[in-house]
């Protein structure tokens, strides 16, 4: 088979790629599909994994330590180098994410992060793009492809030198059932095909039947040739520009990948190809990728990344850093090291995965409860602990009937409080407990669900919430109602239209009128783009402006003054949290990193129980 020293179209397509998917990342919008440029990644490692792999079985050589070996060399040194480098960084410039980014780390470096981020993306995590790691999941996922996939060609070797054909067949047999994994997983877990190994293996595959037909591709003519390697780069190029993916692997993904594996095979090589500088940036991209996404996480933790002048100034220092990776990291000669750094590898997952289990006390003290709050929010329980998950807020996933059996009633010589809503009424349950904490005469009954507003046939997306509030309004309140002295509610109002959540209001107003129960709403509170104790370090360590303390400010606020003149006195005002007025020391209590909010500040929880007390003339002395 025919093999150049140099492919200059292979290092056209790591430039375009890493370029196609860091334009994307930083939100400039004519990359609209740039995210294929992994897919474009796979393929072209699918394609050489395949070449040196079957090139050595033609020439008897293949060893598979010594392929292994060559991985660990060219890809490990410059990760290790980006998780060092940043965990200096966030240490020192961004504290209370310093245990997130290990937890990242740990999986990164022995490549299995693809299935730590399936695993953990769940109700309680912040927002993804806040992980400064989240790109190593393609790395795994390649990684495991070097693993696996030498394995099964070693399988097939003697099927390869004697029967090429066949080999192909089941080369390509194997490749369909990757891609009918894809296609079967996309259907009810679209997370479990991008992130996941085998129903990606595909693409790869496709860039090995590259190879496959390479020598084949060189029979054609050279003006066909031309046209097919103009329509092939066309069609990469105008899909990364003009298509929209709303599900990502899909039957489209064929197309990217079609194309490429196509590209590849042609071995048609442009005049822009050879260009020096075109050159250099393939020779710079795995670096480049790896130095881009860290970045940009960094401008959107401190809320700079609308800015055109900080996005340009992130890329320039990408590419500062992916050159000192380059030429300090990647062109070092590690070929006799790769045990050195397979040690450094588990030195460094030692450390990560140690660090995710120690107090941050250990190693801080100024900012150590913000650190814990930030990292062990979701992992120490305190979510649970604060909804009452499953045993007084019912999850969508959990049967309706099951909290039912444990649903309190009113008790006749108490004042029965019933604390009404959606999870952002979850989420107020434990301050709600606190304020009555010390009154023994009132008994305090929750009645909150994922997801849906507390009505009857209410249009929440989840069934069982909506049968639950059903069983309420239907059976529930009909029968204790006259037991009861007060609702407090409180729903995600913002996340209904103005019309729709007037319509829920009036009538829930009405169906409690009817009963002559008195209401009162927990109202707005509050919303940050990142988690408050992250927000709340950068505030006071940096006095910085954040741009959506005035964004949000104009939406929130309409809605909230909407709601205060439409519900009267019976709405309570919790927006406009003074962070200077909120202490560190009281953080594992007072915010949600679900709803990116707070819940059981002083001030919240004093605005509050005056109403509640006021509602309910209880002497407002009396209480903490």
């Amino acid at each position: 088979m025919k093999t150049n020293s140099f492919r200059y179209d292979i290092s056209f397509l790591r430039a375009f790629s890493v370029l196609a998917v860091l334009f994307y990342h930083y939100k400039f919008h004519w990359f609209k599909s740039g995210f294929i440029g992994v897919d474009i990644f796979f393929v072209i490692s699918g394609f050489l994994m395949t070449k040196i792999i079957l090139s050595s079985f033609d020439k008897g050589s293949f060893n598979i330590l010594d392929f292994y070996r060559r991985r660990i060399i060219r890809i490990i040194p410059a990760l290790l180098g980006l998780v060092v480098t940043f965990s200096l960084v966030i240490f020192f410039f961004l504290q209370p994410q310093i245990v997130n980014f290990f937890r990242s780390a740990f999986s990164s470096v022995l490549f299995f992060s693809n299935i730590y981020y399936y695993l953990n993306n769940g109700y309680f995590d912040s927002s993804s793009q806040y992980n400064f790691l989240l790109h190593s999941w393609s790395l795994s996922v390649e990684w495991q492809f070097y693993l696996i996939y030498p394995l099964i060609l070693l399988l097939l070797r003697k099927l390869y030198t004697t029967k090429k054909n066949s080999f192909i067949a089941v080369f390509l047999a194997l490749a369909f059932i990757s891609f009918g994994a894809m296609l079967i997983h996309s259907s009810y877990d679209p997370d479990f095909s991008f992130y996941i190994f085998y129903p990606r293996a595909w693409e790869m595959m496709l860039g090995g039947l590259a190879f496959l037909l390479e020598d084949k591709m060189q029979h054609i003519q050279k003006k066909v040739k031309l046209v097919l390697a103009l329509a092939s780069l066309s069609a990469i190029i105008s899909f990364i520009f003009l298509f929209h993916a709303s599900s990502w692997p899909s039957l489209y993904t064929t197309i990217p990948v079609f194309f490429t594996a196509l590209l590849i095979s042609l071995n048609y090589e442009f005049i822009a190809y050879k260009n020096k500088v075109v050159t250099y940036l393939g020779n710079i991209s795995y670096s480049l990728y790896l130095y881009h996404w860290p970045l940009y996480v960094l401008i959107l933790f401190f809320e700079v990344d609308i800015s055109l002048k900080y996005r340009v100034l992130a890329i320039c220092v990408s590419f500062i850093l992916a050159i000192l990776s380059y030429e300090g990291i990647e062109k070092r000669n590690y070929s006799d090291k790769a045990k050195s750094v397979l040690t450094v590898s588990l030195i460094i997952f030692i450390f990560s995965f140690s660090i995710t289990k120690v107090d941050a006390e250990n190693y801080t003290d100024e900012n150590k409860n913000l650190i814990n709050t930030t990292s062990n929010y979701k992992y120490s329980k305190k979510a649970e602990d604060q909804y009452k998950i499953d045993t007084k807020h019912l999850t969508h996933k959990k049967d309706y009937k099951t909290i039912i059996q444990n649903l309190d009633i009113p008790v006749s010589d108490k004042k029965n409080i019933v604390l009404l809503g959606d999870s952002h009424a979850g989420m107020f349950s434990e301050t709600v407990h606190n304020i009555f904490s010390d009154k023994k005469d009132v008994n305090l009954i929750q009645i909150t669900a994922d997801a849906t507003y507390p009505m009857e046939n209410s249009k929440g997306i989840y069934p069982n919430p909506i049968n639950y509030f059903n069983y309420i309004f239907r059976e529930y309140f009909p029968k204790y109602h006259k037991d009861i002295d007060l609702i407090i509610i409180n729903a995600n109002y913002s996340g209904y239209p103005e019309k729709e959540i007037k319509s829920n209001l009036k009538i829930t107003e009405q169906y409690f009128s009817k009963y002559n129960v008195p209401t009162i709403y927990i109202g707005m509170t509050d919303i940050y783009v990142i988690d408050f104790p992250t927000y709340y370090y950068i505030k006071k360590k940096y006095n910085a402006n954040m741009y959506t303390e005035a964004k949000k400010s104009s939406e929130t606020e309409k809605f909230n003054t909407f709601l205060t003149n439409y519900l009267g006195d019976k709405y309570i005002d919790l927006l406009n949290t003074n962070v200077n007025q909120v202490s560190s020391e009281n953080f594992p209590y007072i915010y949600d990193t679900n709803h990116l909010t707070l819940f059981g500040t002083e001030q919240y929880k004093n605005i509050i129980s005056q109403k509640i007390y006021k509602t309910l003339n209880f002497n407002t002395n009396t209480h903490n």
